[in-house]
């Protein structure tokens, strides 16, 4: 058969087959003309490239602004300080380059521009930082271009790069600009910034899986749960990753990638050489050739032999098409002269056809039985349907329904369609006309939720009714798996914050008192640290597991972040049976509990819980204060969390929130913007202790204390003042106003010839800041050189922290400024640690030194205390003295210096300078 046919096939006159394939490039043209081809021809491209994706190394690190990052913090937009100090520590990790892509193009309303400034440039002075530039429309309504540019201060130290990207006409993102000019100035693209190449436009590889960069969550590396050898010698990609944000497109293969990812697999496309498109004109060629080729070779054998050279010519041009792309960096078309050869071929062989032939094959493809098509359509189809006459029996189920419900073809074939849809069972007239959601039974009773289609078929006999199915359990699923994210912790299983507020607000409705409970874990961070994330979300579980079930019904209990809990227990007073209810809590909580993931090692936890009282007297007032910006759940929340932390600070087990800690928590956000007016007002004032050579009580100089201003309502305790400061980040220009106060007095002293030692006290929070320790070094190097100044630092104070904070003690020592250990004895120190310091003073603190006659015991420690600051070579200062007797003993085990209330207490500058002639003259 195929011989006479291919016999007759090779008997048209070639008049016939040119000027068929010529029709068949004609067509081609029109529809290569219209565009029709073009989404084809990036299907297949796209089909092929991800059958060749695959991971590559890469030195490139996306750090995620993610949803957990997001929900950590809890605001957003971030506070630009968010970004700094991750910027800096990076900049601790030595990595190779930094690209941000965060709009920076307004200056922030919650603050921390400075600090980001000065994060930048610290960073862009060892490696290269580039930010993002961008031109948009003005609005929905203009579509006139404008350009967005980071701030001025923050352009400065860095390279300003495009970020934008040109989907193609099907809304995919396949290729990556050289940048865009604006007003005379060029911004090459981040990618070619981050390749380090020629500036030059390219196709985006996606055969690099975006599973070859390393991706670090914004939150873990605040938290520093990124290990340095991760990021060293690496190029950070910041960009966002959460869905929330919107900063995602559509690309081929891998559907949505956020723009940092984007730019990640552009700037490796280009580091593995770009992937580029033949000219237009080599296009042309190629498909010229194709279409030749196909032509003299369809030609010369039949319709069998040129079906299998087909199949050989698509399947050699698609080995073709994945050698250049993977080999020569080049994306040729790979649809487009394959469909071509398909036409020729198809033209051929129709102009071979005789009318006979044509006759016979249009009345196979068009006379089709009816009822045979139905049933192929039935049977093959996913759906579920079943054929239903007017009275509602089955007449035909096809083997989906047969399947889903568990039951025969002969079962289902003449049984009330009731049966398996009890929807039905008033009739099929009784339906919706529209789609509607219902359920089906199967053969074991379980119903399954489908969507149902009924709609009549019109025939010229008997009404028949079809009735698809779509089987819903899926989307059933997924919806209640959103509603359990959007009520429960993932984690713990216990309810989250939102609905744990919902809960308590709805039962505050019905009980006029209630408890709330907040419980935190102590120390969580080091199981973490030690054990791992893995058995921190273990322990995570099991305490959960122990409240959830110690609190049964009387409550509800959630987990609102991190390590920390909340119950609540509606119409429990505190101290009416909540505070025993918290201790018996805590001894189930902190029973000890072995972990899996950890081996047989026993774990013993201890935990903390605050507690505040709903409709009691002690917190009536601030309930009421607070309504109208907060829910009352989130205000009992806000009160339980205050007394937790304050239990914590007063090492209470259970705590429960008190009126006066709202006062006192008021007072210190008073005491913020009071500072900040001080500091700008010059209205603090320093005090000075003399300090004397205890051999010759000579005085030697002073130690500088920092004073609340005297014309203030009320005096505010150096502790505090300095605990508020830390904690609002004025630390740093109160300290700077203190350096500044001491040096404009230079000069005066000089003249006068005062002693010239003056000590002033350094908090540990100002180690941790690289720019303010170079600018107290600036502040020093600008004086006279008169005053020798000395720096006072607890011995604990750079702990946790050791390696940066002894590199800015050198620096500071270098600078010409002594270092000495305030508070000595109070804490804990190694002599490796007090040699690593470079300090040449140590002062024993006053709790050793006053009454140290009747105090053996602080005897050996004074005595023990000066003989080895002796050995380090370390002159030793008493603070404290306050009878002869103390310093006759002190004189005796050979201490240097000497400070205290038998001299002199802090006197203003006026009474320092008559103490001191008062000194002179009893010298004389």
């Amino acid at each position: 058969m195929f011989a006479d046919t291919g016999r007759r096939f090779k008997s048209c006159p070639a008049s016939k087959v040119v000027v068929s394939a010529l029709l068949a490039v004609v067509v081609f043209g029109l529809l290569l003309w219209s565009g029709l081809l073009e989404r084809p021809e990036a299907g297949v491209r796209d089909r092929i490239v991800g059958m060749l994706a695959e991971q590559q190394p890469s030195n490139l690190v996306v750090l995620e602004i993610d949803s957990a990052s997001i929900e950590a913090i809890g605001q957003w937009p971030w506070p630009r300080s968010v970004y700094a100090t991750a910027i800096n520590a990076l900049g601790q990790a030595d990595i190779r380059s930094l690209m941000v892509d965060v709009d920076f193009s307004a200056a922030s309303s919650l603050g921390g521009d400075a600090e980001l400034e000065g994060a930048i440039r610290l960073v862009a002075e060892t490696v290269p930082v580039f930010l993002p530039v961008f031109v948009q429309r003005r609005s929905q309504t203009d579509s006139a271009l404008m350009i967005r540019r980071p701030l001025q201060g923050l352009a400065e130290s860095v390279e300003l790069v495009s970020v934008n990207m040109y989907p193609a006409s099907d809304g995919l993102v396949r290729s990556l600009s050289v940048g865009f000019r604006w007003q005379d100035q060029f911004y090459r693209g981040a990618w070619n910034a981050l390749a380090e190449q020629a500036d030059t436009g390219t196709w985006i590889d996606y055969t690099i899986s975006p599973e070859s960069f390393r991706y670090v969550s914004f939150i873990d590396l605040l938290e520093g749960r990124v290990p340095e050898r991760i990021l060293r010698g690496r190029d950070i990609i910041i960009g966002s990753t959460a869905i929330e944000l919107g900063d995602n497109l559509a690309t081929p293969i891998h559907q949505v990638l956020p723009g940092a990812v984007i730019q990640a697999l552009g700037a490796q496309t280009l580091r593995n050489g770009g992937l580029y498109a033949l000219a237009p004109v080599a296009g042309f060629i190629i498909l010229a050739l194709f279409w030749l080729s196909s032509t003299l070779v369809f030609s010369r054998c039949g319709w069998h032999r040129g079906l299998q050279v087909l199949g050989l010519m698509i399947v050699a041009w698609l080995g073709v098409f994945a050698l250049a792309h993977l080999y020569a960096n080049l994306v040729l078309d790979v649809f487009k002269p394959l469909f071509l050869c398909a036409l020729v071929y198809v033209a051929i062989n129709l102009a071979r056809l005789d009318s006979a032939t044509l006759d016979r094959l249009w009345l196979q493809i068009t006379l089709r039985d009816n009822e045979a098509l139905l049933d192929r359509i039935v049977a093959t189809t996913n759906d579920y349907i079943l054929c239903v006459d007017r009275n509602g029996t089955i007449t035909k189920a096809n083997q989906s329904i047969q399947l889903l419900c568990d039951r025969s073809d002969s079962d289902m074939e003449n049984s009330p369609l009731s049966d398996c849809l009890p929807d039905a069972r008033y009739g099929l007239l009784a339906l919706p006309s529209m789609p509607f959601d219902t359920h089906v039974v199967t053969s074991a009773g379980q119903h399954i939720p489908v969507q149902a289609t009924v709609s009549r078929v019109a025939t010229s006999g008997d009404a028949i009714f079809t009735v698809v199915l779509r089987d819903l359990s899926e989307r059933v699923a997924r919806e209640q798996e959103l509603e359990y994210r959007a009520t429960y912790d993932g984690l713990t299983g216990l309810l989250n914050r939102s609905t744990f507020f919902d809960r308590v607000n709805e039962t505050l409705e019905r009980y006029q008192s209630g408890c709330l409970i907040c419980l935190d874990i102590d120390y969580f961070k080091e199981v973490n640290d030690t054990y791992g994330h893995v058995a921190g979300d273990e322990l995570l579980k099991a305490v959960a597991q122990r409240i959830e079930k110690y609190v049964g019904n009387l409550g509800y209990c959630a987990r609102i972040g991190g390590d920390g809990f909340a119950l609540w227990l509606p119409g429990l007073r505190f101290f009416a049976g909540g505070s025993q209810f918290c201790e018996q809590l805590l001894e189930e909580v902190e029973s000890p509990l072995t972990l899996a993931i950890i081996g047989d090692v026993p774990l013993q936890i201890s935990a903390t819980a605050g507690a505040a009282d709903y409709g009691s007297d002690n917190n009536i007032t601030d309930q009421s204060h607070q309504q109208s910006s907060a829910t009352q759940a989130e205000t009992l929340l806000r009160q339980a969390t205050d007394a937790m932390r304050l239990g914590k600070q007063e090492g209470i087990a259970v705590r429960c929130y008190r009126e006066s800690d709202n006062q006192a928590a008021m007072r210190r956000l008073e005491l913020v913007p009071a500072i900040r007016t001080h500091i700008n007002n010059d209205a603090f004032y320093l005090v000075y202790q003399p300090k004397l050579e205890l051999s010759t009580l000579t005085p030697i100089g002073c130690e500088a204390l920092l004073r609340w201003p005297q014309n203030a309502d009320e005096v505010v305790p150096v502790t505090q003042l300095i605990e508020v400061a830390e904690n609002s980040r004025q630390i740093v220009p109160l300290t700077r106003w203190v350096v500044e106060t001491i040096l404009a007095q230079e000069a005066e002293w000089e003249e006068k010839g005062w002693p010239k030692h003056i000590a002033l006290n350094l908090s540990a929070r100002l180690f941790q800041d690289r720019n303010f320790i170079a600018g107290l070094k600036d502040l020093l190097n600008s004086s006279s050189g008169y005053f020798a100044i000395e720096c006072e630092i607890t011995e604990t104070a750079l702990l946790g922290n050791e390696d940066r904070a002894l590199a800015l003690v050198s620096e500071l020592v270098d600078s010409g400024a002594t270092l000495a250990i305030d508070d000595f004895g109070t804490g804990y120190s190694s002599l490796a640690y007090l040699q690593n310091l470079r300090a040449s003073v140590l002062k024993i603190d006053r709790s050793f030194v006053s009454d140290i006659q009747d105090s053996p015991g602080n005897q050996v420690i004074v005595r023990s205390t000066i003989n080895m600051a002796h050995e380090l070579g370390m002159t030793v200062v008493a603070e404290g003295v306050e009878t002869l007797k103390d310093e006759q003993f002190l004189r005796v085990h050979g201490c240097d210096l000497v400070q205290g209330y038998l001299y002199a207490r802090p006197l203003a500058l006026p009474d320092f300078g008559r103490w001191l002639a008062s000194r002179e003259n009893t010298d004389v």
